[in-house]
């Protein structure tokens, strides 16, 4: 899946003030200048606040040198930056990306050491599998804070930061306080957006998990495939030296990126691959969501040098399609390696409420609309292998095409789309969104064409809608008894859900 953005967030989160040359004698950066008092560290010299450092970080178009007169106005004390600033405090460094995440770990007084950490990267599934790791975790009395696509959740809170894997600021603080408030651990989904911004720079990871790999994913940031699929790999680097990987097996990406990696490796299948440590054996699907044997096939060596030994484990799963079979059983490894007991994995699965689209039941029946937030083909294939399972009359698809992500995964996407639906007789809406996508996640006119394009080539008929309040209300309007609506597409669809409801409750009216 892609990497969220949304307006800046600043966090409000830890200590009031720290002198400016304790900080750079801790973070390893030099000061230039006088030492003053700082409150806080601003990347965004929009939201800087007097007393704060302001690092001038690099942006997409612009150097962050360039805002600091207008982080100055706004009260900064002290600069981060490439080059000294005449007659202010500036730490230098010549790659302020890392030296931001350096800093911000200083501020908070390295948070990190105190509390171990589990990451999860990978194309598709991260969301998932972190939110059923954290479930397993609290169903067995650690206490997990979380960092990822849905905000920062600790303790039954959350808090949006408008990014998958937030700042380093924002990293360090909530690890801060995930630590004071006493959480045994912490779990992070890790983008190669994050690894290329060098967000997370400077942290160790006690485990990792690794879901699957979309080359094609990311083009818009990555300038090849290769590229996409190295930057993954610096995810290694950042595990402990014999900290565990656990891996999908299933994925053939994932298998030949990993198998030179000197370090516990921990295969598993969501299926009943003969060479997996782990084995989801006798899978059924249904619309109530799955059930399956978890089986390690093998005694397991955990980070901390004991032995997680072979065992079979009845899983009944909440969650709908075969993918979430893959996350729950990564997750669930992960969750036995860090100290959950089985009793605990099975009773979080079987009660883990849905996650915010991905395969989410929005209205159960009359008619049953599911909503998932398809990026590329595996994902959009999972979405009609499990509507296969749901009794239906007519299909109605409304489909948000990938804004400002390049033809190559647009037209891919299509191409699957195309096949899953060709021997289905649906209704298709095609859509930009419009209405509901900022600048960031706009379509292209290529991208707009590729879709288009790939479906009619392949025999495929549609209505193009540009409004995404239209596309989904009219689909939902014209829907009866027994059909099925899918709301599918990335952050084009994000408010789909919510204009279905809408809509519903404007026909119980009407009625």
């Amino acid at each position: 899946m892609q990497e969220t953005r949304h307006a800046p967030v600043k966090s409000s989160l830890g200590p009031c003030k720290m002198r400016l040359i304790d900080l750079a004698r801790a973070a390893g950066i030099p000061l230039a200048g006088r030492d003053v008092e700082i409150s806080g560290i601003a990347t965004d010299s929009r939201v800087v606040e007097p007393g704060e450092l302001f690092v001038a970080v690099p942006g997409a178009n612009n150097h962050g040198m360039a805002f600091v007169p207008a982080a100055l106005e706004r009260g900064a004390v002290a600069v981060c930056g490439t080059a000294p600033v005449p007659g202010v405090p500036t730490l230098l460094s010549g790659n302020p990306r890392r030296a931001l995440a350096a800093l911000a770990a200083a501020f908070q007084r390295f948070p990190a050491y105190e509390l171990p950490l589990i990451g999860i990267t990978g194309s598709l599934g991260k969301t998932s599998t972190a939110m059923l790791l954290d479930g397993a975790l609290g169903e067995a009395g650690i206490r997990a804070g979380v960092i990822g696509s849905l905000g920062v959740r600790f303790d039954g809170e959350s808090r949006d930061t408008g990014m998958t894997t937030p700042e380093a600021t924002e990293i360090h603080a909530s690890l801060r306080r995930f630590a004071d408030a006493g959480a045994g651990v912490a779990v992070m989904e890790v983008t190669t957006h994050a690894i290329v911004q060098e967000r997370v720079a400077g942290l160790v990871f006690a485990l990792g998990v690794l879901t699957n790999l979309v080359p094609d994913e990311h083009l818009e940031f990555h300038p090849t495939p290769e590229h996409y699929i190295r930057t993954k790999a610096r995810f290694f680097d950042m595990l402990a030296e014999w900290a565990p990987l656990v891996i999908n097996a299933d994925d053939e990406t994932v298998r030949s990126l990993t198998a030179p990696l000197r370090r516990p490796l921990i295969r598993v299948s969501g299926s009943e691959s003969g060479d997996a440590h782990v084995q989801a054996r006798g899978v059924e699907l249904g619309i109530g969501g799955a059930t399956f044997e978890l089986v390690i096939t093998r005694p397991l060596m955990r980070a901390n040098g004991s032995t997680l030994e072979p065992l079979a484990i009845p899983i009944e799963l909440s969650l709908l399609g075969s993918q979430q079979v893959t996350n729950a059983a990564l997750a669930a490894i992960a969750a036995l390696l860090t100290g959950a007991s089985p009793v605990a994995v099975q009773r979080a699965f079987a009660t883990m409420p849905q996650v915010t689209r991905r395969m989410q039941v929005v209205h159960a029946r009359d008619p049953f609309i599911l909503d998932d937030t398809v990026g590329n083909p595996a994902s959009l294939r999972a979405v009609f292998e499990t509507i296969a399972t749901v009794p239906h009359g007519r299909l109605l698809v409304a489909y948000a095409v990938r804004g400002s992500r390049g033809i190559t995964i647009n037209q891919c996407n299509a191409e699957a789309l195309a096949s899953c639906v060709a021997s289905i007789p649906a209704e298709v809406v095609l859509t930009s969104s419009d209405d509901a996508t900022d600048e960031r996640n706009r379509v292209t006119e290529a991208e707009w064409t590729a879709v288009t394009s790939a479906l009619r080539d392949r025999g495929i008929a549609f209505r193009s809608e540009p409004s995404l309040h239209n596309a989904v209300s009219s689909l939902v309007r014209e829907a009866g008894t027994g059909d099925l609506v899918l709301l599918l597409g990335a952050q084009g669809m994000d408010a789909g859900a919510e204009i279905a409801r809408e809509t519903l409750a404007g026909r119980s009216r009407v009625a």
